[in-house]
């Protein structure tokens, strides 16, 4: 029950986060807006890259692979719960954060901790798994 209560919130951090950075999200063109996720699509079974559709991924932007994982499920929430389209950006581990910081990506759900340095640069919410 505890971990169920601690995923809804952490969801629902999520969600005030999404809205924070909702006027940085790209728009098409009249089409839906569009949330820019990076991850690095090889942390299983948070995030991977597979080559289908398969369970609910996530095409992967300027690529052939699909992302999915526990991530990939907490964005596809955030955008649907706020009405945009997702598009996951597969990044290297150290170009999360200044992707952020760059506007590159509106946001980064990986296992990152939010060290001093890194509160610099980005914002961070509270967890939404704790292992």
């Amino acid at each position: 029950m505890k971990k169920k209560v601690r995923c809804t919130a952490g969801v629902f951090l999520c969600v005030m986060l999404l809205a924070g950075i909702a006027a940085g999200c790209s728009g098409g063109s009249g089409g839906k807006k569009i949330l820019r996720v990076g991850m690095e699509c090889s942390y299983a079974p948070y995030n991977w890259s597979q080559t289908d559709d398969s369970n609910g991924a996530v095409k992967i932007s300027n690529g052939k692979e699909y992302a999915n994982g526990y991530d990939v499920k907490i964005a596809k929430r955030l955008a649907d719960a706020a009405g945009y389209d997702l598009q996951i950006v597969k990044t290297q581990w150290d170009g999360l954060a200044p992707g952020v910081a760059s506007g590159k990506l509106d946001a980064v759900i990986a296992g990152m901790s939010a060290t001093a340095d890194r509160r610099q640069t980005v914002d961070f919410t509270d967890n939404y798994y704790k292992a």
